[in-house]
């Protein structure tokens, strides 16, 4: 009889570690399969309006870039229509930065729309910047 309930004891305590176990791991993979992982901090999903303002974001970065590049060439190598054209085209710029920084503000607020404006204003700036530093002196 003696010999039996330690045996008995060590099975109670393994059904109660298990029984622990299991339920540490629920705890642990339901936030990851409904989409994140709060523990660490990670939000729950992303959503396909937060990825493409992101996307819009990335594109209007690297239109910036380009702009940027075109007119310094064109500065560099003295190919710029006027001096008040490079003048305009270093506003535009500084302008352009401003609202590429508005726009990643309004994505981390979540303001989708005004991403989406922002984002427009800046491909259409640097398209005209790109096209006036294309431009060449007559």
């Amino acid at each position: 009889m003696k010999v039996n309930q330690p045996k008995k004891r060590i099975e109670k305590t393994m059904r109660v570690a298990s029984s622990y176990l299991v339920s540490i791991l629920f705890l642990t993979f339901l936030p990851w399969m409904l989409g994140g992982t709060p523990a660490y901090g990670v939000p729950p999903m992303i959503t396909e309006e937060k990825e493409g303002a992101r996307e819009l974001i990335y594109q209007s970065a690297q239109a910036t870039d380009q702009a940027w590049e075109e007119f310094h060439a064109a500065a560099i190598g003295g190919t710029l229509a006027s001096p008040a054209v490079q003048s305009s085209i270093e506003g535009q710029l500084h302008e352009v930065r401003a609202l590429l920084m508005e726009a990643r503000k309004a994505e981390r607020d979540n303001r989708f729309d005004s991403v989406k404006s922002l984002t427009q204003k800046i491909q259409q700036i640097t398209q005209n910047i790109v096209q006036a530093s294309r431009e060449k002196k007559q």
